[in-house]
């Protein structure tokens, strides 16, 4: 039987993984058109599938039609793409490899800070072009160490790589550039991925007769893999399906190495694998008899037998060995792999599928710790316990609440009483709340923060009603009580009754006339007033401080009449008179036609406030409430003088009847 060996790197990598997962979300979640901005991936059969599906695959952004879903592709866009894009009515939906994201905020920064960015890589391939797409399409790309131009003339540099080059290719670039510019700052930005995947390839091929590197002919790391098994094997062939292999070649060979690039789907990688063996039939039956023990959904815990940066391998207890992809491993794909996971480590995973084409258990240990975080969340829903959360993003209609293992759905108008105008202000802040709506089979989380603040309200209302419940049991109407002034509108004043509060409307306050409420009172001042209006329910207390003295209309008509002298003093000047105070409380007008027998231009000329005088009372109208005075009339009227032998008859004159009545027209 001939000896084949599949290399365990190959096929999808993590990056390209998640990329066709969002897509297959995309498909179930949103209604067609739905485009990927250029290949998803380097596979013609994958895009063939998508494209059968409805999928449409779109090179520039204006064939893209507007209310249409857009998936970006794993190598990333350009940041003028994307905001061309964000500028059209489309959904987005970004599928950008997280290493080549990383790469992206590198140069980024980078640029920002002044730096000249230089990347190692293909020029032409889709990734590079993106990544120059976010330091201004200005940066120096190399993919030869001959090519490296004059660097020296810039002050700061700095270097990344293609994630998908060769290791060696980068060094090569990367210390001749380090002995031009010492200076330079350079990240080695390869997927480690890749790196594994091609020194597998390079140590399968070593030992084999045939090397068979599976992958599209565009695809980048694919021709990567062929170019480095070439090194070390002379039967090398670069194929896309399995219906391209040399059946006349293969039977030459009995000892045949099988890798595939990282957009290579398993199925593919498994066909090839099958016709490269003899007795397939054979095989095909062994492989189900190293899976009959589980089935998908099972739930087994194992031991890690083997971790590198994109997987874990564990030992579950069957014949095979079961693969736990990272982003089945770890929530956060930023983290390193290998310091996560240890060798000796057990937990428990779930059987996502039985062969993953090439002989092994493909595992899940996220969907295990998502059914623990259900369970225990649920606990948290029924015991309506109080939990604390981060914001991680701005999603349509809210933003989504890190909880740890799970993320939870909180609608903006449920983090706030107020409306919150800026919801992406809020991402990476911590927040508390409750659950308030819990459904596990639907994955529906429901998180809302104002629910605290309205138990809060609730409560100190509560609290208030109580202290105000107290203060208003031991009140009476008609009770005089003392109050403290705490604040003033234009027409009442608010005091402090222990706890709860009563007005004094303006006209309350005192007999006389004012113009606004803190003419008569200041805040903080301590008043007597009596309780005229009481409502226990409501809280209501509406008090009188005129009410605890005498009107002093009353006391007026009881000193004074018409006729009488009085001692009064100015309190205000008008264009028309003058105001006084005859008693507290009380005034009267003194008319500027009754300052003097003379004419009197301005009441000022003569009087001023503060003036005490002696005036006589010449009406008072009980019904309105006025009071006349005057000046004049306690003075005698000055006699006429007549000068000295002025002509003022004569008998002499002769008047007419004309000069009496004018003209008379008679009829």
């Amino acid at each position: 039987m001939r000896d084949v060996t599949v290399a365990k790197t190959a096929g999808f990598c993590f990056g390209v993984d998640r990329a066709i997962k969002k897509l297959d979300d995309v498909l179930n979640k949103y209604p067609l058109p739905i485009y990927t901005l250029g290949p998803i991936i380097h596979n013609n059969q994958v895009i063939e599938k998508y494209e059968k599906a409805g999928i449409k695959t779109a090179e520039d952004i204006n064939q893209i039609t507007q209310g249409s879903t857009v998936v970006i592709r794993s190598h990333g866009i350009g940041k003028d793409e994307y905001d061309r894009l964000k500028e059209k009515n489309v959904a987005i939906i970004d599928a950008t490899c997280p290493y080549v994201r990383k790469v992206q905020n590198i140069v980024n920064t980078y640029k920002t800070d002044g730096y000249k960015i230089i990347i190692i890589g293909d020029e032409h391939h889709p990734e590079v072009i993106g990544v120059n797409g976010w330091c201004c399409d200005d940066a120096i790309i190399i993919n030869d160490k001959k090519n490296i131009p004059i660097i020296e003339k810039y002050d700061k540099i700095c270097v990344v790589a293609q994630t998908t080059i060769i290791e060696s290719l980068f060094e090569d670039i990367a210390n001749e550039i380090k002995n031009r510019c010492a200076d330079a700052k350079i990240f080695n930005t390869i997927c480690a991925a890749t790196e594994e995947r091609q020194k597998e390839a390079a140590e399968i091929a070593s030992k084999s007769d045939m090397m068979i590197v599976v992958g599209g002919y565009d695809s980048s790391n694919t021709k990567k893999l062929a170019e480095i098994c070439r090194q070390y094997c002379n039967k090398v062939t670069h194929i896309e399906t399995a219906e391209e292999i040399d059946l006349n070649i293969l039977k030459e060979c009995n000892k045949v190495g099988i890798t595939a690039g990282a957009s290579s789907p398993a199925w593919i990688i498994k066909e090839v694998a099958e016709k490269s063996m003899e007795e397939q039939n054979n095989i095909l039956q062994q492989y189900e008899e190293t899976f009959k023990r589980f089935k998908p959904g099972d739930i087994v815990e194992g031991e890690i037998i083997s971790v590198n940066s994109d997987s874990v391998v564990m030992n579950i207890g069957g014949k095979s060995d079961g693969i736990v992809k990272k982003d089945e491993f770890m929530q956060d794909l930023y983290e390193d792999l290998m310091r996560t996971a240890a060798i000796g480590d057990r937990c428990k995973v779930m059987v996502i599928s039985t062969n993953d084409g090439a002989g092994n258990l493909v595992l899940s240990k996220l969907k295990v710790d998502e059914i623990e975080a259900k369970e225990k969340l649920q606990e948290k829903f029924d015991g309506e316990e109080i939990l604390t959360g981060t914001i991680s993003k701005v999603v349509k209609g809210g933003v989504m609440v890190d909880l740890g293992s799970l993320s939870a759905f909180m609608p903006a108008s449920y983090y706030d009483i107020k409306f919150v105008k800026d919801l992406n202000a809020l991402v990476g802040k911590s927040i508390t709340g409750r659950i308030v709506e819990y459904n596990p089979a639907q994955n529906r989380i429901i998180f809302s923060h104002k629910v605290l603040l309205v138990e809060e309200i609730e409560k100190r209302k509560a609290e208030q009603r109580a202290i105000k419940e107290a203060a208003v049991a031991g009140l009476e109407l008609g009770q005089i009580v003392q109050a403290k002034v705490k604040n003033f509108t234009d027409y009442c004043v608010f005091v402090d009754l222990n706890g709860v509060d009563g007005f004094i409307h303006m006209s309350d306050l005192t007999w006389k006339s004012i113009k606004k409420p803190s003419d008569a009172l200041s805040a903080g001042q301590v008043v007597q007033a009596k309780i005229t209006e009481l409502d226990k329910e409501n809280f209501k207390i509406k008090l009188s401080i005129k009410d605890l003295t005498q009107n002093p209309w009353e006391v007026f008509k009881k000193k004074y009449n018409e006729g009488d002298k009085a001692t009064v003093k100015i309190t205000s000047l008008a264009n028309y008179g003058a105001f006084a105070e005859i008693i507290p409380d009380l005034e009267g007008l003194i008319h500027i036609s009754q300052f003097a027998h003379t004419k009197i231009d301005k009441p000022e000329s003569m009087l001023k406030v503060g003036d005490e005088i002696e005036v006589l009372i010449t009406k008072i109208d009980d019904a309105s409430k006025k009071i006349s005075l005057s000046i004049k009339d306690l003075t005698p009227a000055p006699k006429k003088k007549i000068e000295k032998n002025k002509k003022v008859y004569s008998d002499d004159d002769k008047v007419t009847i004309g000069d009496l009545f004018g003209k008379i027209k008679i009829d």
